[in-house]
This record gives C-alpha cells, sequence and structure tokens, in this order.
C-alpha cells in the first residue's frame, strides 16, 4: 500500500470501469508538476462519512489501480474512499486537507443524478482549478492531446496544463475563417499571440492552424485523423463547441476501441470570488435566509408594483400635488401624507432587486417607473410652484429644508433601503413600511425642486434634485445589499455584467456624495462658515473679536445666524446693522443675525 503524503492533485473517482485511465491521466499530470496525487473514490452513503486511506481500503476494488501505481518511483500516490450523502461537501472537505491546487473529476453519461450535480455543483464553486474527464472505451491514459485554443481564461489555463504535462504531444489547435490569401498568417498570429498570454513557449507545444468557417467542423476533422487520446477544452472559451461535444458527440467519440477522452478545464477562481462565496457562507450561518415561497412571493409583488401604470401615474400625480401644498403651506404634517401616498419606493427596490439577480427585463422596468414618475412629479410641483407665486406665496421652512442635504440624508436613505426591503421579503413586517415612506422621503424633493424653479429660487431647486438623487442611490444600494444578505443571488450561467457596472457606478456616486454632503456637517458643527471671515472683518474695526459664529433653526422662512462676540461693552445698534449687512451680502438667501454678547473683562 502506498504512503499517505501531502499532495497537490486530487482525483476523485466513482466507479471502476474508467478509473485505470482516469488515474494514468492524472499521473501523467502529477508527474508533471512534481507533485503529489491523492485519489479518492466516492460511494453513495446515508451521512457525511469521513475518509479511510491506505491499510483500510476495499482491497478488491483498488487492486487495478495499485498495480499501476506501483511501478511509478517519481510519484507518490494515495488511495482513499469515503462514503457520502454529500459527494460535494465530502470533496471540498479534503481539498482543504490535501491543499490540492487541481481537480479531477471522473465524469460518465451514465452517472447518478446526485453525482452529476456534484460535478456541476464544484465546477461551479470550487477555488482551485478543475478538469472533468469523460474517458473513452479505448482509452488506456496515453497519446496525443487536442487544445482548441479560443478566447478565455480557461482555455489558456487548460493549454498552460496540458503544455506542462504532455508537451509537445499538446497540439493547440487555432481555427481561422478562409477569408482571403493570408488567412493562414492571420491564424498564426492570433495562435501566437493565445501562446504568449497562456505562458506558453512556441516550442513547448505543437502549433496547427486550419482554415475554415466552422470551429465545430475543423475540431472534428481532426479528432477524426486518430493521433489524440484527449480532447481538452476551456469551460467557456467555446461555448458552443462545448455544449455540442458534451451533448452528442462525445457519444462518437467515446465509442469502440479507438475512442477518445474528453475533458473540460476551469482555471482556478480569483481571490474576489473566493472572498465572496466565503461572505455567502458567514451570511448562511449568521442571516435568516429566504425560504422559497417567500422569494416567490417577493418577486412577484415587487414586479406588479413596479410596473409605470395608470394607477401608478395617478398615485404619483396625487402625492405630488399634497406634497406641493403642504411645502407651499409651511405644514408638516400635510408632507407627511404625500409621503404615504408617494409609490416610488417599490421600483427603488425592485432596482436593488434587480441588481443581486442580474435580472435586466426588472431593472428596466423599475427604471422607467422612476424616470416617468420623477418627470411627472416635476410637472406638478413645478405647475404648483407657479401658480403659488402668483398667489404671493414665496419660500417657506419646509421648502429651505430640503434645499440644504447633508450626509445625515444619506444615512436615512440607505438605512430606508435596508429596512424596506427587509420588510417588504417578510410579509409579517410590511405593517412597518409606512414609517420607512417617512423616513425616506422621495416625493417631496422632487415638489420642492419643481416649486423653486417656479419660484426662481435655484439654489434650493439644485439641493433639492442633488436629496432626490441622493435618496435614489442609497436605496438601491440598501436594498440591494439586503437582499444579498437575505440569500437572493442570480443564476450562475446568466451574464450579470451590467449589474456588476451598476453597483460600481452607484457606489462611486455614494462615495462622490459624501464629500459635499459632509461638509455641510462639518460646517454646521464647526460653527459656520466662510461668513465667519466677514464677520471678523467687521468686528475688527471696532476692536473686537468673533468668538463664535452658529445656524439656527429656519424662522419663518428665514436662516438665523447667531453670532457670539467677545466685548467688554453692549454692541452698539450700528453694529448690529453693519453684521446684518455683511450677513445679506454673504449669503444667497434670507438670513437674520441675532447677536451674543460675551463680556470679557480687561
Amino acid at each position: 500500500m502506498v504512503r499517505l503524503l501531502g499532495v497537490n492533485i486530487l482525483l476523485v473517482v466513482r466507479d471502476e470501469e474508467t478509473s485505470s485511465a482516469l488515474v494514468q491521466w492524472s499521473l501523467r499530470l502529477t508527474a508533471a508538476r512534481a507533485s503529489k496525487l491523492w485519489v479518492l473514490r466516492v460511494r453513495e452513503g446515508s451521512k457525511v462519512g469521513e475518509v479511510v486511506w491506505g491499510e483500510a481500503l476495499e482491497y478488491a476494488w483498488w487492486q487495478g489501480i495499485e498495480a499501476l501505481v506501483a511501478g511509478q518511483e517519481d510519484v507518490e500516490v494515495v488511495l482513499g474512499e469515503v462514503e457520502t450523502v454529500n459527494v460535494t461537501r465530502s470533496v471540498k472537505r479534503q481539498l482543504a486537507e490535501t491543499k490540492a491546487g487541481l481537480l479531477v473529476v471522473q465524469d460518465r453519461v451514465s452517472h447518478p443524478e446526485y453525482y452529476r450535480n456534484a460535478i456541476e455543483s464544484l465546477m461551479d464553486t470550487v477555488a482551485c482549478a478543475v478538469m472533468i474527464l469523460r474517458i473513452g472505451e479505448g482509452d488506456s491514459g496515453k497519446g496525443d492531446v487536442l487544445l482548441p485554443c479560443a478566447g478565455g481564461p480557461n482555455s489558456r489555463r487548460g493549454l498552460k496544463l496540458a503544455a506542462d504535462a504532455f508537451g509537445q504531444q499538446t497540439t493547440a489547435f487555432f481555427v481561422q475563417p478562409d477569408t482571403d490569401e493570408v488567412a493562414a498568417e492571420v491564424g498564426e498570429q492570433r495562435l501566437g499571440k493565445f501562446l504568449k498570454r497562456s505562458g506558453v513557449g512556441s516550442d513547448s507545444v505543437t502549433e496547427k492552424v486550419v482554415l475554415g468557417d466552422s470551429v465545430y467542423d475543423a475540431i472534428r476533422a481532426e479528432v477524426e485523423s486518430g493521433q489524440y487520446g484527449m480532447l481538452l477544452i476551456g469551460a467557456s472559451g467555446i461555448g458552443s463547441v462545448r455544449r455540442k461535444l458534451f451533448g452528442t458527440v462525445p457519444d462518437k467519440l467515446l465509442r469502440g476501441a479507438e475512442g477518445m477522452s474528453v475533458g473540460v478545464v476551469r482555471a482556478e477562481k480569483p481571490i474576489g470570488h473566493r472572498l465572496r462565496n466565503g461572505v455567502e457562507r458567514l451570511l448562511q450561518l449568521t442571516v435568516p435566509q429566504l425560504r422559497r415561497d417567500e422569494r416567490v412571493a417577493l418577486f412577484a409583488d415587487i414586479e406588479d408594483k413596479s410596473r409605470w401604470s395608470f394607477d401608478f401615474g395617478s398615485l404619483m400625480i396625487l402625492a405630488t400635488g399634497i406634497a406641493a401644498l403642504g411645502l407651499l403651506a409651511d405644514s408638516g404634517a400635510v408632507v407627511i401624507g404625500a409621503m404615504l401616498v408617494a409609490p416610488l419606493m417599490t421600483p427603488l427596490l425592485g432596482g436593488g432587486l434587480a441588481v443581486v439577480q442580474g435580472n435586466w427585463p426588472l431593472w428596466r422596468r423599475c427604471q422607467k417607473a422612476v424616470g416617468f414618475g420623477f418627470v411627472a412629479a416635476l410637472v406638478i410641483g413645478y405647475s404648483f410652484g407657479w401658480i403659488g407665486r402668483l398667489m404671493g406665496y414665496g419660500l417657506t421652512d419646509e421648502l429651505i429644508a430640503r434645499g440644504a442635504p447633508s450626509v445625515l440624508d444619506l444615512g436615512v436613505a440607505f438605512i430606508s433601503g435596508v429596512a424596506a426591503s427587509y420588510c417588504l421579503a417578510r410579509p409579517k413586517l410590511s405593517g412597518a413600511l409606512a414609517g420607512v415612506a417617512i423616513a425616506a422621503a422621495l416625493v417631496p424633493p422632487i415638489a420642492t425642486t419643481g416649486i423653486c424653479m417656479a419660484l426662481e429660487k435655484w439654489k434650493i431647486a439644485q439641493g433639492a434634485a442633488v436629496l432626490f438623487g441622493t435618496n435614489v442611490v442609497a436605496i438601491v444600494l440598501g436594498s440591494s445589499m439586503n437582499f444579498f444578505m437575505a440569500g437572493i443571488r442570480g443564476k450562475a450561467d446568466q451574464s450579470s455584467a451590467w449589474a456588476k457596472r451598476v453597483t460600481i457606478l452607484f457606489t462611486l456616486l455614494l462615495l462622490g456624495l459624501m464629500v459635499p454632503l459632509s461638509s455641510v456637517v462639518v460646517k454646521q458643527l464647526a460653527g459656520g462658515d466662510d461668513i465667519t471671515e466677514v464677520f471678523d472683518a467687521v468686528v475688527a474695526q471696532d476692536g473686537l473679536e468673533v468668538h463664535s459664529v452658529k445656524r439656527m433653526p429656519f424662522k419663518d422662512g428665514v436662516q438665523v445666524i447667531e453670532i457670539t462676540i467677545n466685548s467688554s461693552r453692549p454692541i452698539e445698534k450700528e453694529l448690529m446693522q453693519l453684521l446684518q449687512s455683511a450677513a445679506n451680502d454673504a449669503s444667497a438667501r434670507p438670513v437674520k443675525v441675532r447677536v451674543v454678547t460675551r463680556l470679557v473683562v480687561e
């Protein structure tokens, strides 16, 4: 019996019929890498059992394998087996214990469903490189290797692996469309670039360029030449070829005495993928995951309420009208009522769900509802502002308060997105949605923008628009984070590049908004802004000193600025008038100066 030693290649087999060829191919890979080989046989069991290594193995099953590895002097091999109800978990455990850098898995059409599912799971989730081998009837683990060169990192990893193990017995095969007389030279250059990107020297493998319009037909013709023992392809390199090869074609390739093997290689997962898997496992253990029926109900609810429809538009118009009247009347209670009527929160939550799922149709539907809703609310707000201006209404405290957003508003919106998505995903908590809608005001900032545009108060209109944009970005990110934590994922084979770009863009916007929004809080905490310098210059003429400047709450639509001056005598009326005049000149909005004397004894 071979010795138990550390390895960096793990071979997983299930049946004896093709295990000899599998071990032979794995030995060739192991010898080339100067590494060790673990061979693990998996059997179906009732629980996740412990792996048995060495002397305790069932001898009859392993007899042929032991005879095969007995003559290997430069390769150390360890044999083991396990009875398990979860092949994926058992194999991952052994990958961790053996620190394997390459996982080789036996594949056959006749494998039961539980084992085929395990192969797919391992291919998708493990961090190390993976090779899935389907052994032909006539394959003895010898012969040349044909590797079609096309595109992605998995094809490059397969070429590097084959070049290191099989050298000149590896044929790097490239199909170039026969478009003109220089097509062959173009194909050679493209193949050379592929070899260079793979880290393979041109003298390490056999290069072959074939002219043809069909990659699949060219590969089939090359395979039929009979000189190859294995066809090795990248998992994502040439998808259509892979589907055909692992569809009906392998049956033809595998049959008979000349049957060859077909293998698929997947490169190592990047560190970001491994970190994500670790985070997902941690979340599954710590955060309650949504059940299937809960996810179905959530998707149906969001998709139904995120559509732009007559009902959605009507509620937006009515909510904006209520908000506009409340803003002009300076009534906070009325504005709160408008927040409860507005339907804008649901499509924003739908946007967060679409980003997590990579669901482009849902994202487009939600953004259509948000966009049309914003335009409708802006028009209504402008109309009410124009009418209010004709009737003599002006700025109110409610309007002014929404014209100076801060980083605190950003924090409120982000946490509101998390809270709203949490409540929406759990029907028992739906009663809390009303409170979340009040916390994350969406319609009032749009109405404020329209009203202030009509009143020609452009600075406040700009601030309110920034507040709405801040709310949108923060709510989408907050809800997507919560949905991810709750276990919602997109399909592994579904393209989600756009979702990643949106997430990166929104994150950058969020970080970018934090700078100007934080400055508002900093100025408030510091007790003032550049207007302090103006006051210093005024009081210095009388030999006095400004102790502090504070912005107080608005009163009757006017910003109150409290100035504390160090003085040994009461402040004269003329100085107070000069300070008021300086404040009016330095501020774009109405201000009122309140002077406090801080008596200083000389």
